[in-house]
């Protein structure tokens, strides 16, 4: 619709076209935003120590659900690499994807075919979807 104002012409409700490969990036980043962030201290009592994360790292809702899968880690590095620490702790970053929007409580469960993979259970979630974990060794 279009109206004259004072001798403007004013477009009223325009149509407006997007390109699908613009909605499409849209979505991708609506899916980033929602990534799960979760900030681990790991301690021990061994001064010297090998440290890595394997992909079928998980957050895992207690609702049950999907599990969300671990997208990347910042400070610990991915099996089969060693990170070797001399000192009793190490901070790591780990990033996930998004949660249901459901889940209140979830676990972070490091899967894998030996004993010692990481756990964290009974995580509370909360609105920034950041977290920070101690796990003891």
């Amino acid at each position: 619709m279009i109206k004259i104002i004072m001798g403007e012409e004013i477009i009223i409700n325009p149509t407006i076209e997007v390109e699908e490969d613009l909605v499409q990036k849209a979505k991708e980043h609506v899916n980033i935003e929602r990534q799960v962030i979760v900030h681990v201290v790991l301690r021990t009592n061994i001064a010297w120590w090998q440290l890595r994360i394997w992909p079928s790292t998980f957050l895992i809702p207690k609702e049950g659900g999907g599990k969300s899968k671990l997208l990347n880690a910042d400070k610990i590095p991915f099996y089969p690499q060693w990170l070797h620490i001399f000192g009793s702790s190490h901070r790591f970053t780990l990033i996930f994807e998004a949660l249901p929007q459901d889940c209140s409580v979830f676990d972070l469960i490091e899967e894998i075919p030996q004993q010692g993979g990481f756990e964290a259970k009974g995580i509370q979630r909360n609105q920034s979807d950041v977290y920070h974990v101690e796990i003891r060794d």
